[in-house]
Formats: C-alpha cells, sequence, structure tokens
C-alpha cells in the first residue's frame, strides 16, 4: 500500500508541476506589467510630487476607481504605509484588469462571429 500511494503521488506531482509553473508564468508576467504601468505613472504624470505625496498619485494614475474605493474616504497621510489597504488596492487592480480582459475577449469572439 505505500509504494501505491508512492508513486499515486509521483504521478500526481508529475501531472501537476507544469500546471502551477504555467500559472507561477502568468502572473510573474501580470506582474511585470503592473509595475510597468506604475512605473509609467511615476516617471510621467507624478514625476513632480514629493516623494510623500507620491503614493497617492500614483495610485491614482493606475486606477481612479480603485483608488476611490479603496483611499477615497481617508487618503494616506504623508509617508503613511497602509498595508492592509494598499493590499485592497492591488487585488481591485487585478479584478479590474480580469474585466477588462473579459471584455476584450467577448469583443474578439463577436468579431468572429461566435
Amino acid at each position: 500500500m505505500p509504494r501505491l500511494r508512492a508513486a499515486a503521488l509521483l504521478v500526481l506531482i508529475t501531472i501537476a508541476a507544469p500546471i502551477i509553473e504555467a500559472k507561477k508564468r502568468n502572473k510573474a508576467a501580470g506582474d511585470r506589467v503592473a509595475k510597468l504601468e506604475r512605473h509609467q505613472c511615476e516617471e510621467g504624470p507624478c514625476s513632480e510630487w514629493d516623494a510623500d505625496l507620491k503614493p497617492n498619485c500614483v495610485m491614482r494614475c493606475q486606477s481612479e476607481a480603485c483608488y476611490e474605493s479603496v483611499f477615497g474616504e481617508e487618503e494616506l497621510e504623508p509617508g503613511e504605509v497602509d498595508s492592509v489597504r494598499s493590499n485592497k488596492f492591488q487585488q481591485c487592480l487585478r479584478k479590474e484588469k480580469s474585466a477588462r480582459l473579459a471584455v476584450e475577449r467577448e469583443m474578439r469572439r463577436a468579431r468572429r462571429g461566435r
């Protein structure tokens, strides 16, 4: 029995490993895009902002809607770090991007006549 379990576990790992790696690559690609977008905001419209005030500008630049939903009631104070709300903001950005990609997929399908 233990050998059978070990063999089943080995088969499962062999099958699951490529799937896990593909998900990691997709997440890494998404992270690179998000970093690029953030960098464009930092170097573009927010480049002249004071370092303590820059995070609010960058987040607004990335997504006004996500910024308002997470920080609208209480903006970050100069120099403040709020990891809980920052994580919520990142989640909002991912959801926004996912919704945008879904709309783009549907538009491509509609153009192909499906």
